[in-house]
């Protein structure tokens, strides 16, 4: 079974294409006129054209609106540069500043398989690192374990086990944040001290008080 895919430039091209208007229309931004002249000027001059007699975008109105193949194959390449990002940043501690263009050279080439093992691997992330939320796909849906996880929840952790924090899901939570001002930043060891009746971790000297809801929320690598 293949994992990795060769495609031709035009076919990258599509899918970059379609990424940018798929991300664009999640975020509100749907004027035909805004969103073709970003992917203009971000792929090729010729690209909206392609699009529109490929049959992956239409023109409704002043709208720009994805088909069912222009939208799933967007979401597909959104789902692999974010799932490439978390991995970059977690596993492989990456660089944060370079995670962008590198994802951007490899999300191309991952098969779905291959995505799906990385997001089972990453224990089904639900943000990447600049907090943009990462589509679900179907190992998601099904709960599925091909491989043991080596990123997970906090309140999965066993007590006493030393472990490293590799990111929060804030959601903008006011209490998230403080959290990260004392320190529970990505790349910090912490140990899980206990888990009743609330979740205590120490963080060098420190020991702060969470609940189980908030562990869910605090991702670590064992």
């Amino acid at each position: 079974m293949a994992v990795i895919e060769h495609k031709s430039k035009e076919n990258i091209d599509i899918e970059e294409a379609l990424g940018v208007i798929w991300t664009s229309i999640q975020k509100g931004e749907d004027s035909f006129e805004k969103v073709s002249k970003k992917v203009q000027e971000g792929v090729e001059p010729d690209i909206i054209d392609k699009l529109l007699d490929g049959g992956y975008i239409k023109k409704s109105f002043f709208k720009i609106k994805l088909t069912k193949t222009g939208e799933e194959l967007g979401k597909q390449l959104t789902r692999r540069h974010r799932l490439t990002e978390r991995l970059l940043a977690d596993v492989l501690d990456f660089n944060r500043s370079l995670i962008e263009q590198v994802a951007c050279n490899i999300e191309h080439n991952l098969s779905s398989d291959l995505a799906d093992s990385i997001c089972t691997l990453l224990g089904h992330p639900k943000q990447c690192p600049h907090g943009n939320p990462i589509p679900e796909g179907e190992c998601c849906k099904k709960s599925l374990d091909k491989i043991e996880s080596i990123v997970e929840p906090l309140s999965k952790s066993d007590v006493g086990e030393e472990v490293t924090l590799s990111y929060i899901v804030t959601s903008g939570d006011e209490y998230m944040h403080k959290l990260l001002s004392l320190g529970l930043v990505p790349g910090a060891k912490v140990v899980l001290n206990k888990k009743e009746p609330t979740f205590v971790i120490k963080i060098g000297d420190t020991q702060i008080a969470v609940s189980k809801e908030i562990a869910d929320f605090i991702y670590v690598r064992k």
